[in-house]
């Protein structure tokens, strides 16, 4: 009789490549099911789809970038500049149930009866816009906040207008009250642009930053 544990190895040996396959198939399906994948996609998605349907010659798009904060640091997803304002876009890729209320300092989502919290994006939001109007020397006026779902949810709470889960650049085109002179656009496109040239905070300060909060 044959030995069993011969047979496995004669059969390991002839078919390894499949069994490779298998297990690089586990961790590609793995990593695109993880967090960091789905934010990333979500930016990039939303970085194109705004360079595709605004109409470059009037709006500036920047797209992920870090900033000083009273904090320490804080990361952007999107700016859009226009003389219409500055719309700073936090971008969420999530599906399933979304609950959430303008003041609650969390958000739930939930999946299959699976429950989800996460930080409120509006108030995640603010801290940009803070960062940002005190880096560009801007009152905090002459921005928008949007926060921009793109994965395929479903609101179960009535969202602010401002809170929205498609047509992202036709919710920015709606604004078509200049309030930014010509001078403060520029000015402002150019710092940002400087910024973006020579970053004042490098992405691994900024990741050692967000770790030593959370070890705290």
């Amino acid at each position: 009789m044959s030995d069993p544990l011969n047979i496995l190895k004669t059969v390991f040996f002839s078919y390894w490549y499949i069994f490779l396959l298998f297990v690089l198939c586990i961790i590609f399906i793995t990593f695109l099911k993880s967090k960091r994948f789905k934010g990333w996609s979500g930016e990039k998605a939303t970085s194109v789809s705004l360079n595709l349907n605004l109409d470059l010659e009037v709006y500036r798009i920047f797209n992920d970038f870090i900033i000083p904060d009273t904090g320490g640091s804080t990361q952007i997803d999107h700016v859009v500049f226009s003389r219409y304002g500055i719309f700073v876009i936090e971008v969420k890729n999530y599906s399933g149930w979304i609950f959430g209320n303008e003041k609650d300092p969390q958000w739930t989502q939930v999946i299959h009866r699976t429950k989800n919290r996460f930080q409120n994006p509006l108030r995640q939001n603010y801290r940009h816009i803070k960062a940002l109007s005190d880096f560009l020397k801007l009152e905090e006026r002459y921005f928008y906040s949007v926060v921009f779902f793109i994965g395929d949810c479903v609101f179960k709470t009535k969202m602010p207008s401002n809170v929205i889960n498609n047509n992202l650049s036709g919710y920015i085109e709606n604004f078509r009250a200049p309030i930014l002179s010509l001078g403060k656009f520029e000015r402002a496109v150019e710092s940002l642009r400087g910024l973006k040239d020579n970053p004042l905070i490098s992405k691994k300060e900024h990741i050692e930053t967000l770790r030593q909060k959370h070890t705290r």
